[in-house]
């Protein structure tokens, strides 16, 4: 990652991985809407992913599973980044998206408290309650204080175990990256991930049934194939917490292209959780240039 040595770079890798993952939850309704199902969406972008990484890799002449390290290595991402989307997927069966992926988002502060346990980052009050800030913001954002939640056990635990495995796998691709290029990473990681959840197609895998429809899938598939690439870049540059942090910003593009592509008009208190996650966000880089300047 030599290429991309200055910090305002990750920032944009981790702004366009924040875009673009916003923009696959608004295909993947699109999708739903025209007869696809869950495990369509799970098999055909997880596969995408992993494909499109390999292919990237394959054209630069990065070769993949080189080593037994390696193949350890892309065993361990792929079946944290499995877990993860599996137990996501599942979740919404029990609870409402929502709260799903506000407990989901809770894994930059599990993360947060992980590596400032291992002592790997400075647990200060600053970085706390703008991680904290901007979290509470996505509830607004996500509307959480005024939907209806009908919440099982289930679907709680579920979501939180999709959060333990983000901490996981953003952890272990921080650690990979720092000596491996980071798509090879991500390539074998999703390769991984897409052969332990393919199979959902003994369990029925039903496609959608227009060309509309077909139209979104393509869609999803782009968009979270180029979050994918910016996110192992972003990992590379950032970190893993950072990467974690700046995610939250991925609910404020989901509710942005929900109303441009599907009609889904914000509440004034959506748009006031944006300001706040934005904010909170700002004021984190602020801080951490200030405490750059004075080390």
């Amino acid at each position: 990652m030599k290429e991309f040595r200055p910090p305002f770079a990750g920032f944009l890798f981790a702004l366009a991985a924040s875009f673009f993952y916003g923009l696959w939850p608004a295909a993947v309704r699109g999708v739903y809407a025209a007869g696809g199902d869950v495990g369509f969406v799970l098999f055909t972008m997880t596969w995408t992913r992993g494909l499109m990484m390999g292919v990237f890799c394959l054209a630069t002449q990065r070769h993949l599973f080189v080593t037994r390290e390696s193949v350890k290595q892309g065993l361990v991402g792929g079946f944290f980044q499995a877990v993860c989307l599996g137990a996501l997927y599942a979740s919404l069966k029990f609870i409402s998206g929502p709260l799903a992926i506000i407990i989901h988002f809770s894994h930059t502060l599990m993360l947060l408290c992980f590596m400032a346990w291992r002592g790997e980052v400075r647990l200060n009050l600053a970085t706390v309650v703008t991680t904290c800030a901007a979290l509470i913001g996505l509830t607004f954002v996500l509307d959480l204080w005024h939907a209806q939640n009908a919440a099982t056990m289930e679907g709680i635990v579920l979501a939180f175990i999709s959060a333990l495995a983000t901490v996981s796998r953003l952890y272990v691709y921080g650690q990979q990256v720092k000596l491996r290029h980071p798509i090879v990473v991500g390539a074998e990681s999703f390769l991984v991930a897409a052969a332990m959840l393919s199979p959902v197609l003994f369990f029925g895998v039903h496609p959608p049934v227009t060309w509309i429809g077909a139209g979104f899938a393509v869609l999803g598939c782009a968009a979270v194939t180029f979050a994918s690439f910016a996110m192992f870049y972003g990992i590379a540059l950032l970190g893993s917490f950072r990467l974690s942090l700046f995610s939250k910003m991925e609910p404020v593009f989901t509710s942005v292209f929900s109303a441009v592509l599907l009609g889904e008009i914000l509440k004034g208190s959506q748009y006031a959780g944006i300001a706040m996650v934005l904010g909170s966000l700002a004021l984190y880089q602020v801080f951490e240039q200030r405490h750059i300047k004075a080390a």
